[in-house]
């Protein structure tokens, strides 16, 4: 067994084992059949059957924890303690595709917060939606930098999503007394006419970078490249879903995302922004010698974006800390009832 953890490496000499992947800070991957895991003095006990091997990790120190694994026994006492410790646990399937997430079961940390999301106008939730798909359309861009004309109209279609025509009709304003081609331009203009628009030009230009003569995303297909960004995308999903806990935000109201059974509707609305940073990450993997549709190499290194620094302001810290960050602000915007400009984390364009 293997345990990779703040750069000490462990491991029998000449055997290469991949029953457990700790990237340093919070990640963690079950990867080998027959693991025991149960949590002692808050320190989570990884036994390996095969080798009798056992590794332990301090459990403050895990935020996901992720179970590719074809079988593994963990504790009541474990799930326990790990809930109270807002640490969440993704079992996947044996082609690596997320198929359950446990989260702590939901406990407001103000009443203010609750009684906030359950009050969200129609405009509020329409603003902040537009710095959404704003940020999401500029990281896309951020991706595109070996295409500069393309970089360039995505960054105009983001400007103008945040910053859109005068929308008519104004208060008490009829629609017949406003002309067609006003509707249009305001229509074109509106955050799902531009997602759309972006859309459209970004993957036509992003796939053939990680799958030559295709110029389209297929998501849901669990094959190939497409399989790849879909596990890369649920990684981020269960990263926001995390801090939306720890803040007290109901996951299943969104807004924009419709709430349904099993939903997590305000998470699949704010980790839009952060999509690009797994195609980014896929395309270095790809481009480095990583092979597609290789998932025991790419979901370790998928998970390893949250651990990765990004500048936010003048200071340095980890993804999976500015997504906190970010959720945060959003909880601010929400309690204020304004739309500040919410803080999203900067993309590694290089």
């Amino acid at each position: 067994m293997r345990l990779i953890c703040r750069k000490v490496a462990f491991g029998h000499t000449g055997l290469i084992f991949s029953a457990l992947s700790v990237m340093s800070f919070h990640i963690l991957h079950l990867l080998s059949p027959g693991l025991r895991i149960r949590v002692k003095l808050d320190q989570l006990h990884v036994e390996d059957s095969e080798t009798g091997q056992t590794r332990t990790v301090p459990l403050e120190d895990i935020s996901v924890l992720i179970s590719a694994a074809p079988d593994f026994t963990i504790t009541a006492g474990a799930l326990r303690r790990m809930a109270e410790l807002n640490v969440l646990l993704m079992i996947c399937n044996q082609k690596f595709e997320p198929i359950s997430l446990t989260l702590p079961h939901y406990c407001p940390t103000s009443t203010e917060v609750l009684r906030r999301q359950v009050e969200w106008t129609d405009a509020w939730k329409n603003a902040i939606w537009r710095q959404v798909i704003a940020a999401k359309i500029i990281h896309q861009a951020s991706v595109l930098k070996v295409f500069p004309h393309t970089q360039h109209l995505l960054q105009s279609i983001a400007e103008r999503c945040l910053h859109p025509p005068e929308t008519p009709p104004r208060q008490g304003l009829d629609t017949s007394q406003v002309t067609a081609t006003k509707r249009d331009l305001v229509r074109q203009w509106h955050a799902a006419a531009c997602e759309s628009r972006a859309a459209r030009i970004y993957w036509r230009k992003f796939m053939p970078l990680v799958c030559p003569n295709t110029t389209r995303r297929e998501p849901g297909t669990r094959a190939g490249v497409n399989g790849m960004l879909d596990y890369g995308y649920a990684i981020m999903r269960t990263a926001v879903l995390r801090s939306l806990a720890a803040h007290g935000l109901i996951a299943a109201l969104g807004i924009h995302h419709k709430a349904k059974a099993g939903s997590f509707a305000l998470a699949d609305d704010l980790m839009e922004p952060l999509r690009p940073f797994i195609d980014a990450q896929l395309y270095h993997h790809l481009d480095s010698g990583g092979v597609v549709a290789d998932m025991k190499n790419w979901a370790p290194r998928a998970a390893a974006l949250l651990i990765t620094e990004v500048t936010m302001g003048k200071n340095k810290l980890r993804l999976i800390n500015a997504i906190d960050l970010y959720i945060q602000s959003f909880q601010q915007a929400s309690n204020s009832g304004t739309s500040p400009s919410l803080q999203f984390p900067p993309i590694n364009s290089s």
